[in-house]
C-alpha cells in the first residue's frame, strides 16, 4: 500500500483534535507504527497543545504498537512525551521498548527524562541498559540487544518450542536461537525452521550449528555488517572478553548501521564533516560549520595551484588561448582520479580486496588508465581542432609567429598536440594516483573517504598545471623560439 503521509497526519490530527477515540485507534490498526510517526515530523514539538492532544494515543492504543511508535519519533518529541506521561504510563511503554533502543534514546535526552524513565523500568532492564551504555560508539556491544532466547543444550525440541511461547514475544527475534551448556558457555545455535521440522524428542544440541560465528563486544561496528553480508545472516551473537554470551545483533540493527556508515561515507567524499541528526533537524549554523572547515582546508590546498600559474604568467600573457583548456585539464585529472579512488574506496570498504592485493589492483588499474588516456586523447585532439576550426578559440593575428608569417594551422596543432599529450599524461597518472591514494591512507589507519577526494584533487592540479605549462615552453622554444 503507496504511503501518504500528508493524508496519516490530517486523519490523526482530526481525530485528536475531536477526541475520536474509536478513530485514533483505527488509524493505528489502519497505518504502520513507523508512518504514523513519519507523519509527525513537521510537527512543531514545542507546541503544548499537540503534544497534549498526542497524549491520549498512550492510553488508548496497546503498549506494543505505542512503544514502537514512539521510537520512530524525533528525540525532542520523545522527551515532551516523556514528561508528560505518568510513572505508570512511562513504565508500560519502557515495558515494551527494547534495552538498545531505549539505552540510544537515553544518550540524546536531558537528565531529567533519563531518570524517569530509568525509574520506571524495572531493575534487569536497568541494568541491560547501564551495561549498552557502556560501550563505545560504533562497536558490536554498543548495536545489541540483551533481549534474546537462550537454550540449555539438554532441551529437546518440544522443552524449546515452550521456552519460545513463554518468552517469545519480548525477544529481538525468535528465528535465531542460543545454546548453552551448564557452564553458560555458547555452544551452538539453532535456526528456527531447523527446530520445526525436528522429531519432539530429539535433542536441539543434535541439530544445532556448531560451526557458528560471532563477534566481540569491541569489533567494529562496519565489520559485523560485513559478516551479515558475506554470511547472510539473520542474527550473530556478541561475546564479552571472557567468551561469554552478552547480547547479540540482528540485521534489524545492521540495516541502520549500514544506513548509517553510507551516509557517513558520502558526507565525508563530499568534504563535510558528518551529520550528527538528520538533514532536517539539523540547525542552519550547525550545517554551515559542518562545511566551513573543509572549505577553508581546500583553499589552503590550492595555493600550489596558484603559485604555478604565477610562475607560468609570461606564457598565459603570451597567448590567452593557453587557459582556455586550463579549466578542462584540471576537471579532467580531478574526475579520473577520483572514478578510481571511488572503485577503490569502495572494494576496501566491501572486502573485495584488502590491502595485501595493491599491487594486483595496481596494474589492473594502470591498463584501464592506458586504454582511457589513449580513446581520451585521440578525442581530446580532433576536438580541439574543430574548435579552432569553427573560430571557437581564435588566435590573435598579432601572435608573433602568426604575424611574422607562419601558417595558421601549425599553431592549432601545437595546441591541439599540447592539450593531447597534457590529457594522457593526466589521465594516467591520476588513476594510478587514484587507486594508490585510498591504499596508502587505510595503510595509516584514516578513513580513505575523507582524506582521499581533496588530496586527489590537489596532486592532480599541481601535476596537470605542471605537465601542461612545461609542454607549452618547449613546444614553444622548438617551434616558435626565434620569435621569442
Amino acid at each position: 500500500m503507496e504511503r501518504n503521509l500528508d493524508l496519516i497526519r490530517e486523519e490523526l490530527l482530526e481525530a485528536l483534535k475531536n477526541k475520536n477515540y474509536l478513530k485514533i485507534k483505527d488509524i493505528f490498526n489502519n497505518y504502520a507504527p513507523i508512518d504514523i510517526a513519519e507523519s509527525l515530523r513537521d510537527i512543531d514539538e514545542d507546541d503544548a497543545d499537540i503534544i497534549k492532544a498526542i497524549i491520549p494515543i498512550f492510553r488508548l492504543v496497546k503498549p506494543s504498537i505505542t512503544s514502537e511508535f514512539f521510537s520512530e519519533l524525533e528525540p525532542a518529541f520523545q522527551e515532551k512525551i516523556i514528561s508528560s506521561l505518568n510513572n505508570e504510563e512511562v513504565a508500560s511503554l519502557v515495558h515494551e521498548s527494547s534495552n538498545d533502543e531505549l539505552a540510544d534514546f537515553i544518550e540524546e535526552w536531558p537528565a531529567n527524562v533519563v531518570d524517569k524513565v530509568l525509574k520506571n523500568a524495572s531493575k534487569d532492564q536497568r541494568n541491560d541498559i547501564n551495561k549498552l551504555l557502556g560501550y563505545k560508539d560504533d562497536t558490536a556491544g554498543s548495536i545489541m540487544t540483551t533481549e534474546y532466547i537462550t537454550l540449555l543444550d539438554s532441551y529437546t525440541v518440544a522443552q524449546a518450542f515452550q521456552i519460545i511461547r513463554s518468552i517469545g514475544r519480548t525477544a529481538e527475534t525468535i528465528y535465531t536461537l542460543f545454546i548453552k551448556n551448564k557452564k553458560f558457555d555458547l555452544v551452538g545455535v539453532l535456526n528456527l525452521d531447523d527446530l520445526v521440522f525436528a522429531e519432539p524428542d530429539q535433542n536441539i544440541i543434535d541439530i544445532a550449528n556448531k560451526n557458528f560465528l560471532t563477534v566481540n563486544v569491541n569489533t567494529d561496528q562496519e565489520e559485523v555488517a560485513q559478516l551479515f553480508k558475506r554470511y547472510d545472516l539473520n542474527a550473530i551473537a556478541v561475546l564479552n572478553e571472557d567468551k561469554k554470551l552478552t547480547g547479540i545483533i540482528t540485521i534489524d540493527d545492521i540495516v541502520d548501521v549500514i544506513e548509517a556508515e553510507n551516509s557517513e561515507d558520502i558526507e565525508a567524499m563530499a568534504n563535510v564533516a558528518p551529520l550528527d541528526d538528520s538533514y532536517m533537524n539539523t540547525p542552519v549554523f550547525r550545517l554551515a560549520f559542518k562545511c566551513i572547515p573543509w572549505l577553508i582546508v581546500l583553499m589552503i590546498l590550492n595555493i600550489g595551484s596558484i603559485f604555478l600559474q604565477d610562475q607560468f604568467q609570461f606564457l598565459i600573457g603570451t597567448l590567452t588561448a593557453i587557459s582556455v583548456f586550463l579549466t578542462t585539464l584540471c576537471d579532467t585529472g580531478g574526475n579520473s582520479g577520483s572514478q578510481s579512488s571511488t572503485l577503490i574506496i569502495r572494494g576496501l570498504a566491501t572486502k573485495d580486496f584488502e590491502l595485501k592485493d595493491y599491487f594486483k589492483v595496481l596494474w589492473k588499474e594502470f591498463r584501464v588508465a592506458l586504454i582511457v588516456s589513449t580513446i581520451t586523447s585521440v578525442f581530446t585532439f580532433g576536438f580541439c581542432m574543430f574548435m579552432f576550426g569553427v573560430n571557437i578559440i581564435n588566435i590573435p593575428s598579432d601572435f608573433k609567429p602568426i604575424a611574422g608569417g607562419e601558417p595558421e594551422y601549425l599553431v592549432w596543432i601545437t595546441l591541439s598536440g599540447t592539450v593531447t599529450i597534457s590529457i594522457f599524461v593526466t589521465i594516467l597518472l591520476s588513476k594510478i594516483i587514484g587507486a594508490s591514494l585510498p591504499f596508502l591512507i587505510s595503510k595509516v589507519k584514516l578513513d580513505p573517504a575523507v582524506v582521499t577526494g581533496p588530496l586527489i584533487t590537489t596532486i592532480m592540479d599541481l601535476i596537470t598545471l605542471t605537465t601542461y605549462f612545461l609542454l607549452l615552453r618547449g613546444s614553444f622554444n622548438i617551434f616558435w623560439g626565434n620569435y621569442f
